[in-house]
């Protein structure tokens, strides 16, 4: 997509989040996708949600404050899904309620009327190598991490270039399902990061910055027209506006809440001005993050969270160390920050280790801050196989040697 001359409204954020997109390195972004009419990545610019309404004998779970928006709704339902046995026992289906656009996520759209919010559905089956259900867990803890992270901008403990999407309500209904019951459940996401300033740029999603449009391939890319337009050193660009203010949120997340990122390139963007200036990152996905309760403890952080499993992380757990390094080493740096570098040096002359080592030594302050056995002891860092994942087992992970960013 061509910058210059574009608007910073929804339209520009839903192209870049649709089609300036190559998908997950993995692979599974178009292995295992939504129906082509659902698809983020097909030319159907909409599709509609379906409503359901449930008997009275059925357990409802609220989670936050609902929207005035979303009351005339009792559960929104991905088209995909609503021939599902499970929803038999509905006394009402309406297949052409809410208007919405795919983001990147397939399962998480964006409403095309009212406010434009954001909504994330439950999917009984695998987008990318993940079941993505959305059950009670998920939907409580990502609007207890959205209040705590809202908080800690208020009480001005984030840099203040830091923006983050709220999720501030979810609700969960018990579905009858062989004996037992399922989740089904659905978050609401606000429309617009919340900050600490009110200034609304060019939202760009992480992947966006190296991805080739899939419309006009030809174009080059938005991270090498974003650093054409700078008038200062390539590197000291990439550094000082882009990796440093990322590092500079995630370690700041981490040592003010106790909250882990999973700062991969489709949950960081960047936001820009018209001048292409970054003047915000921003994060998205409340349910990803990791609660490290640990060292909430150690660093004097109040818990106040309900979901004591879910995301939670504790030393003594046999992964403690290695996520750390899952979501430091391989989500943040191998998803996000090499293919950042990867696609400058591909056309400015850059040297990659010199840059590294620049990263290497200014996170060392952060990583100073944090208990000794934070990162794995074996000084390793850790990955994970190019596999469907099983929740029912322990996660295969991979041992690497030589960090680059820490």
């Amino acid at each position: 997509m061509k910058l210059r001359g574009t608007n910073p409204d929804s339209n520009s954020f839903l192209y870049l989040e649709r089609y300036v997109n190559d998908g997950s390195p993995s692979g599974f972004s178009a292995k295992f996708t939504t129906s082509e009419k659902t698809s983020p990545f097909s030319q159907n610019e909409s599709f509609h949600l379906c409503s359901i309404e449930l008997p009275n004998t059925i357990k409802i779970l609220n989670f936050g404050n609902e929207p005035d928006f979303f009351k005339k709704w009792q559960m929104l339902v991905h088209p995909d899904m609503i021939e599902n046995p499970l929803f038999s026992i509905c006394t009402k289906i309406d297949h052409m309620s809410a208007v919405v656009a795919p983001t990147a996520s397939g399962r998480t759209v964006k409403m095309l009327d009212g406010e434009g919010w954001f909504l994330k559905l439950n999917y009984m089956g695998l987008i990318g190598r993940i079941d993505r259900q959305l059950g009670a867990d998920q939907a409580c803890s990502a609007i207890e991490v959205s209040r705590e992270i809202e908080k800690a901008i208020v009480e001005n403990r984030l840099p203040k270039f830091f923006s983050f999407f709220r999720e501030l309500f979810g609700r969960v209904v018990k579905m009858p399902c062989n004996g037992s019951l399922y989740d089904w459940g659905i978050v609401l996401r606000e429309p617009f990061p919340y900050s600490a300033t009110s200034y609304k740029g060019l939202l760009i999603p992480g992947f966006s910055l190296f991805s080739k449009d899939r419309n006009v391939p030809s174009q080059e890319t938005v991270l090498i027209q974003l650093a054409s337009a700078q008038n200062k050193k390539i590197e000291d660009f990439l550094f000082e506006d882009i990796i440093a203010p990322i590092y500079d949120c995630y370690f700041g997340l981490l040592t003010s809440c106790g909250l882990q990122l999973e700062a991969q390139a489709q949950n960081i963007l960047l936001m820009v001005d018209s001048d292409f200036r970054v003047v915000s990152i921003v994060a998205r996905d409340a349910e990803s993050i990791d609660k490290d309760i640990s060292l909430m403890s150690d660093l004097g952080i109040s818990n106040n969270y309900t979901t004591s499993g879910y995301k939670c992380l504790y030393r003594g757990q046999y992964n403690y160390q290695i996520m750390h390094s899952f979501m430091f080493d391989f989500k943040l740096g191998e998803y996000l920050i090499s293919p950042i570098i990867q696609e400058a040096a591909r056309h400015f002359k850059i040297i990659v280790s010199d840059l590294q080592q620049r990263i290497r030594s200014y996170n060392q302050k952060y990583i100073h801050k944090l208990p000794h056995d934070f990162f794995p002891s074996d000084g390793n860092w850790y990955s994970y196989a190019n596999i469907v994942h099983n929740r029912g087992i322990e996660r295969p992970y991979i041992s690497n040697s030589n960090p680059k960013y820490r």
